[in-house]
């Protein structure tokens, strides 16, 4: 970390723009703009992280959980999102039953039969609705799986 001359240590320039980028999201999510946050990712799939970010904290309020649902079902099924499974995949096992179920209901959104495993160790969970969540997203998957391809 660099000092600057009041002896006040700086952040690497990465982090806090990581941190600003996750910051933006949140005010954009929270305010309705999730379109403009879906087609930033788009553009620029790295910036799903600080989405991820906002995810996995328990204190993203409900208003971005909202908006991080409806980017979510933007990225339905692409190459984005599969890439985030193993992110979600740990999230389904968080400590906060709404970011477990969140997590289910992304990973069946996935599309990826990489994401079974981590829906079917759902299947036992002890919030009912975390249980609920991940049998629909393994049905889900698996509906797609026996679809005919062509």
């Amino acid at each position: 970390m660099n000092s600057n001359p009041n002896g006040w240590r700086s952040f690497p320039r990465w982090l806090m723009e990581e941190h600003d980028l996750t910051s933006l999201f949140n005010s954009q999510l929270s305010t309705g703009q999730a379109a403009t946050v879906t087609e930033r990712i788009l553009k620029q799939p790295y910036t799903i992280s600080a989405l991820m970010e906002l995810l996995g904290d328990a204190r993203t309020p409900l208003s971005a959980r909202i908006g991080i649902g409806v980017v979510m079902e933007d990225l339905a099924n692409t190459e984005i999102l599969q890439r985030q499974i193993t992110t979600l995949g740990k999230f389904s096992s968080h400590r906060d039953a709404r970011i477990r179920a969140d997590a289910c209901h992304y990973l069946g959104l996935s599309g990826s039969q990489e994401a079974v495993v981590y829906l079917q160790a759902r299947l036992e969970d002890k919030d009912g609705e975390v249980k609920e969540v991940a049998e629909d997203a393994l049905a889900h998957l698996l509906t797609l799986d026996n679809q005919p391809t062509g």
